[in-house]
């Protein structure tokens, strides 16, 4: 009996479906989401970098995305000769959008400084483009970030590439363990390769020449290790010096 009564509702609902006007379907239509619109093969490198950005909002591809107040695509210079990537968004990149804004961005800001840099001239992104949290639960918490776990950084790296792509800087300095391994593979040691050219090929783009260096993070931990970092910062001033 539940059977039939369950066919017999379907094919109600089929009949006034069809014989209802799409009209009627307005408010229905006003709460799906705009598709996202790419943009064209002329566009300007900033407009490609913002449609980017806009897609990295949207993204729900992993849990980060449903966890995260906001996402954090990347700021800075759509032409920059050198591309900065970290680890992730933690407390306050998450808070304000923007990459690097805590203390370790601080510390960032005055090392580019140093030599001749600054947030404006260069690009800063991060491997995720959302706060991986020990405890979702709770993202008004501070010390609550964890590194990036693997399905995350791999739902993350077509964004990466994309606009290591769109920007095709001349260099890349990559911030920390987790950033350095995630371009580099995972068996390699931050304290054996920091300061070392290597070299990274996105997907589908060229190879771009790349300097693993530690995390300011790490700077504030262990001041010690500030000089290791000077001196990969004169290094890419020199590589930087016209030839």
């Amino acid at each position: 009996m539940e059977r039939e009564e369950l066919a017999q509702l379907t094919r109600e609902l089929r009949r006034r479906v069809e014989q209802s006007h799409e009209s009627e379907w307005g408010v229905a239509a006003a709460v799906l989401p705009a598709p996202i619109k790419a943009p064209s093969s002329g566009a300007s490198k900033e407009a490609k970098l913002e449609a980017l950005a806009v897609r990295i909002r949207a993204c729900r591809q992993c849990s980060l995305g449903s966890t995260r107040l906001n996402a954090v695509p990347g700021v800075g210079s759509a032409d920059a000769r050198v591309m900065f990537i970290g680890e992730g968004p933690g407390f306050d990149e998450d808070h304000k959008g923007e990459p690097f804004v805590g203390k370790s961005g601080q510390l960032l800001d005055k090392i580019l400084e140093s030599i001749g840099l600054s947030r404006q001239t260069v690009y800063i992104a991060n491997v995720v483009k959302c706060h991986p949290m020990k405890d979702p639960a709770d993202p008004e918490a501070r010390g609550n970030d964890r590194p990036p776990e693997p399905p995350e950084l791999a739902a993350c790296r077509p964004f990466l590439d994309e606009q290591i792509g769109v920007i095709a800087p001349e260099i890349i300095v990559t911030l920390g363990a987790v950033a350095a391994k995630a371009l580099l593979g995972d068996g390699i040691s931050i304290t054996r390769i920091r300061g070392q050219w290597r070299e990274y090929t996105p997907a589908g783009g060229a190879p771009v020449k790349l300097l693993p260096t530690f995390h300011p993070a790490a700077l504030l931990r262990d001041p010690n290790l500030k000089k290791d970092v000077w001196t990969d910062m004169k290094n890419l001033k020199k590589e930087l010096e016209p030839k």
